[in-house]
């Protein structure tokens, strides 16, 4: 039962719910708070205490956080903060939102707050009966729903204008196992170490953790994305993926609440079909995860090779043709990692700096006569790496006030191999980068695993594994900026999607950074096995309880996704 001090606090909240009424049955929200025990909450926009009160505490902590060359942190352990502003502002109406200035965050960006596409209401969930009790309360209101678990978000996932949000941070305990047998399993592998996370643990939290036990823990490039979220269900790539495969060819179990109000385990023996299916057919479609148990390697040493220069577009140009000729063999030989025209950072857990010098000549050579920096150096494990490069030198710009989204492009080996086709790919990445796209080319696809697993049992697109580079092109825009201008990077943002998949026609496309206006987005993100992800929905949620933009199961009837749809008008 409540107690006391809980039923006061239902007893005020429950006047508050009035204005969600339009949206939401009343009577069916407050019996929803009631059974939460009070936990329901409300949610103003981020920047909404500048607008309440600009000289305020709580206004001025806003912004020192902001500010502090770790946005990122701050707005993930917060239900209303989100990476990149088109999850808390409607991007198609620039009067609908609640932020600050975009170019500076001591000046508001509207002269009045709206609530955008941020949710009313939400739940940090603590356990199973949370979410059971929200998916009850949905499937008897008809109230629409939306997950947050990190908000690293460029497609507008995480958010959903007029749903009430079912958030997982707080879901945050780590256990490791150095024996781990998924459940329901008699036969097959050996035990094998594995972490379990919670869902709302973060890659640089799971970093630390693996490494405080002695392993290591295969990952992504940002500390601040969820370990168990978006960037696990659809994919999970890293700059050691290429060797030891994906997140979702690691993951061995999941424990997830699916919309047909059932607690699940799912792995290899115990629903394997759920399993198949949450290993690369993404988030908001097949429940809420709570957990997820990973294998782990033990720590060893690797080898980063850190290139930079300064250079004419020719010299850009000859750079990326290096990369591009001889990245196929560099792959299998265990390099991994990003570039750009003019940088790269791989690392390679299997050879030493003097193998690395010997392998990488063609690169280093063409950089030295620049007079670019060649950093080759050995770290003791992964997570030192991680720490003073990942997250330190080479560290991600954190968004402080600006919308970002990107476009990608999965090319498969065959275009490295057949040189007109390459040539013509060189030419794409330089030519967007100097028509002022930021492009990188990530050499992170599973192409050595692939080929040491030669039928990986994902519902991915099966062109990741026969891939070599993942390219991705980026723009944005600021929250002053007008809808004319935001509709004018979208367009060039479509035309560059395009470019892509002439240069690799038969790639594919990561459903998290890809374009979000896609018209073949199921095709491209999942090929031949989306029909068999639409089943397994079906199964686990009859009532339709759960979407997301064009996730599993979406279509354009469902409402409430003006505010991305309208951009693309």
């Amino acid at each position: 039962m409540p107690s006391g001090s809980r039923l006061l606090w239902i007893a005020l909240f429950a006047w508050r719910l009035v204005g969600y009424a339009c949206c939401q049955n009343y009577d069916a929200l407050n019996r929803l708070n009631i059974s939460l025990d009070g936990r329901l909450r409300e949610a103003l926009p981020l920047a909404a205490p500048c607008y309440s009160d600009p000289d305020g505490a709580d206004c001025t902590s806003l912004r020192d956080r902001l500010e502090s060359g770790y946005p990122g942190t701050f707005r993930t352990d917060k239900y209303q903060g989100f990476q990149y502003i088109q999850s808390e502002g409607c991007a198609v109406d620039p009067s609908n939102q609640c932020l600050l200035n975009g170019t500076s965050v001591h000046d508001l960006a509207n002269s009045a707050c709206e609530q955008g596409v941020v949710s009313p209401h939400y739940v940090e969930v603590t356990g199973a009966s949370d979410v059971q009790a929200v998916f009850n309360y949905a499937r008897q209101s008809g109230a629409t729903l939306s997950i947050k678990n990190s908000g690293h978000d460029y497609v507008m996932r995480s958010s959903r204008r007029r749903s009430l949000a079912i958030w997982t941070r707080g879901l945050r305990e780590m256990t490791y196992a150095p024996a781990f047998v998924p459940a329901g399993c008699t036969d097959g592998p050996d035990p094998a170490r594995a972490v379990t996370l919670g869902a709302g643990v973060s890659l640089d939290e799971a970093f630390a953790f693996a490494h405080q036990n002695g392993v290591l823990f295969s990952g992504g490039s940002v500390g601040t994305i969820g370990a168990s979220g978006g960037w696990l269900l659809n994919g999970g790539h890293g700059v050691l993926s290429g060797s030891l495969g994906l997140g979702v060819d690691r993951v061995l179990q999941f424990t997830i609440v699916t919309p047909d109000g059932q607690l699940r385990v799912a792995n290899r023996c115990t629903n394997p079909d759920l399993f198949w299916a949450l290993r690369g057919g993404g988030g908001g479609s097949f429940g809420v995860v709570l957990d997820s148990t990973h294998l782990v390697e033990p720590e060893g040493p690797l080898t980063a090779a850190i290139l930079i220069f300064q250079g004419t577009a020719d010299e850009q140009r000859r750079f990326v043709g290096i990369m591009a000729e001889n990245m196929p063999d560099w792959a299998l030989e265990g390099w991994g990692g990003p570039s750009g025209t003019s940088y790269t950072a791989l690392v390679n857990p299997y050879i030493n700096v003097s193998q690395a010098e010997t392998m990488l000549a063609p690169a280093i050579g063409h950089v030295r006569s620049l007079n670019g920096s060649v950093s080759l150096e050995t770290y003791d494990s992964f997570f030192d790496f991680y720490a003073e490069v990942m997250n330190g030198t080479m560290a991600v710009p954190e968004a402080i006030n600006s919308a970002v989204v990107t476009t990608n492009r999965i090319i498969p080996e065959a275009v490295f191999l057949d040189t007109p086709a390459r040539e013509k790919m060189v030419d794409a990445i330089v030519e967007m980068q100097e028509a002022g796209m930021q492009t990188t080319f990530l050499t992170t696809m599973p192409l050595r695993y692939g080929r040491r697993h030669h039928a990986p049992e994902t519902s991915l697109h099966p062109a990741w594994y026969e891939s070599v580079w993942i390219i991705g092109t980026a723009a944005g825009w600021s929250s002053s900026s007008s809808l004319e201008e935001r509709k004018g990077l979208v367009d060039r943002l479509r035309s560059a999607s395009e470019k892509w998949r002439e240069v690799a026609p038969e790639g594919c496309a990561y459903a998290n950074e890809a374009d979000p206006w896609l018209q073949d987005w199921a095709q491209q993100f999942w090929g031949g096995n989306y029909a068999r992800l639409v089943g397994i929905k079906q199964n686990v949620d009859p009532d339709g309880l759960l979407s997301c933009w064009h996730c599993v199961g979406w279509d354009e009837s469902l409402p409430d996704y003006e505010c991305i749809s309208g951009l693309a008008v």
